[in-house]
């Protein structure tokens, strides 16, 4: 590796680190959130990613007032689900599918950010959660700004487009699972890891049916080993938040070199705990979460494959079969 992309990877995650150590610390997990979806967008451009990251921010941010509107909530994170959807036939789906559970965990999860009086929860002020959308914000800029530095040392990749038919089936799939997750987490739910329902319908949900079979059986895999490995650091580096954070962007990288390398299990074995430790901030809680986040995947990953598999054989039914052939005499 270059001294050139040592120094670009250095500064990626130099603000992380440096929050991770202050009393704003609390905003570390919210920067890296922006992070995400700008480094999935930033392998197809740096618009894109530029885009990912700002979009999230203020998606997160206008999913905050709708935290007790159940129906609103559901009805705002199905549009999310279609956008994403559509947004397929550019190739842009897998920004989305960051982009659309981090709006998941600012409508039914319990994020904290940092201000001058201390650390409070997001919807505890309107500052508190402007403060938070610019956080992610901030971050996903970040990135694509870095991205733009190694566009040489780093070239983008030609995203990968879907049909426009496969997109609509994808986009109303997508739709109608988010928006039922997201009623179901919001109206019966207790747990603020319920988020993670809709986390992994974003990722096991498919444009085409045998991809989203074999998402979920990796994805069930992936999350159960990645959970052991999130429990385990943070046990290791309770009470050090800076190590934590170190921990986190090995983790992640980790994750981008399995998306572009190795079998899905592998990258959702290092996305899991790259996940679970910026949004649990203590070593019982992880371990904790660890159990109702494995619940949560298994159950969201069956309902997609059983809903899916209905509409599968249904449309099958319904398109027409193609004529026989005669076959030729003898």
């Amino acid at each position: 590796m270059t001294s050139r992309r040592v120094i670009l990877i250095a500064l990626a995650i130099a603000p992380m680190l440096i929050l991770s150590a202050t009393s704003w610390s609390a905003n570390s997990s919210l920067f890296y959130l922006g992070m995400l979806p700008a480094s999935i967008g930033v392998l197809i451009s740096v618009r894109v990613a530029a885009a990912g990251g700002v979009l999230t921010g203020a998606l997160m941010t206008l999913a905050v007032p709708l935290r007790d509107e159940v129906i609103l909530g559901a009805l705002f994170m199905a549009a999310i689900g279609a956008v994403v959807g559509l947004s397929s036939v550019r190739g842009w789906h897998g920004v989305g599918a960051y982009a659309g559970p981090q709006t998941a965990f600012a409508l039914i999860g319990a994020p904290l950010v940092a201000l001058a009086s201390g650390t409070v929860a997001i919807d505890s002020s309107w500052g508190a959660t402007t403060m938070m959308g610019g956080t992610v914000a901030a971050g996903g800029l970040w990135i694509a700004f870095i991205g733009w530095l190694a566009r040489h040392e780093f070239p983008p990749h030609e995203p990968h487009p879907v049909p426009k038919v496969a997109a609509r089936y994808f986009a109303g799939a997508l739709a109608a699972l988010v928006g039922i997750g997201a009623f179901v987490a919001m109206q019966w739910a207790t747990s603020p890891d319920a988020w993670w329902l809709i986390l992994t319908l974003f990722v096991v949900v498919q444009p085409f049916y045998a991809a989203t079979l074999q998402r979920s059986a990796y994805r069930v895999l992936g999350t159960v080993l990645g959970a052991v490995i999130a429990a385990f650091v943070a046990e290791l580096l309770e009470d050090l938040p800076v190590l934590v954070s170190i921990a986190t962007l090995a983790v992640t990288a980790g994750a981008i070199w399995a998306k572009m390398t190795q079998p899905y299990w592998v990258f959702a074995t290092f996305l899991t705990p790259a996940v679970i430790l910026p949004t649990s901030s203590e070593a019982d809680t992880v371990l904790f979460a660890d159990v109702q986040r494995v619940a949560f995947t298994v159950v969201a990953a069956a309902v997609a494959v059983g809903v899916l598999t209905i509409g599968h054989r249904i449309v099958t039914l319904h398109q027409p079969r193609s004529p026989r052939q005669p076959q030729p005499s003898s």
